[in-house]
């Protein structure tokens, strides 16, 4: 006689219990521990490096954005004549056949102060030979010893600041609307970043 074997005789494989009851329960106490997980998480920072300055590029290192070449030196806080300003002392070359606005070297870096992360944002060109003047564009295959600076609308913002974080992006050409030319703007990858101790804070 064949003995056929009915669904209940076969040996259930599964990590979850059959009593649906005690299947509730693990899976309550499933989703309780990756809540518990995903707060602690939060806590220290979200799914970032918990500190943005780990692996950053000493002072001296030489980022090619593939537009231009800029190598930060130091960085300091200065009591300009109008604003208190964050400067970046920086070696700059034009790669490119034309003209570099200045407007677009801020657009392709990204500066922040640490710890705390805050951005500062459109920063101004100066070179080393005309300190207080403003340059407009950089003009291609002329090597500049120059000062990028981000002016700070509240000084506040420095309490607590030590360093800046310089990270430059790669640049990225795309088509401008109407009879607009080309516009460059920061790309998504990240050519490096550079941590620059802050002098005069």
């Amino acid at each position: 006689m064949v003995h056929h074997v009915l669904p209940e005789d076969i040996p259930s494989r599964s990590f979850f219990p059959r009593d649906p009851y005690a299947r509730f329960a693990l899976l309550s106490c499933t989703a309780a521990v990756a809540a518990a997980a995903l707060l602690g998480v939060t806590v220290l920072g979200g799914f970032e490096a918990a500190d943005a300055r780990t692996g950053a590029l000493p002072p001296g290192t030489e980022l090619d954005t593939g537009r231009y070449k800029i190598t930060p030196i130091e960085a300091a806080v200065v009591e300009a004549d109008f604003a208190t300003e964050v400067q970046v002392r920086v070696d700059i070359e034009n790669g490119d056949s034309e003209p570099i606005p200045s407007f677009d070297l801020g657009t392709t870096s990204r500066l922040t102060l640490e710890p705390g992360g805050t951005e500062l944002t459109s920063p101004s060109l100066r070179f080393l030979r005309y300190p207080s003047r403003d340059i407009t564009a950089l003009q291609p295959h002329m090597p500049e010893e120059a000062v990028l600076a981000w002016p700070l609308e509240d000084p506040s913002e420095l309490e607590g600041a030590v360093d800046v974080l310089l990270t430059v992006h790669k640049a990225e050409k795309i088509t401008g609307s109407g009879d607009s030319g080309p516009l460059w703007v920061r790309g998504g990858t990240v050519v490096g970043t550079a941590l620059l101790p802050l002098d005069g804070n």
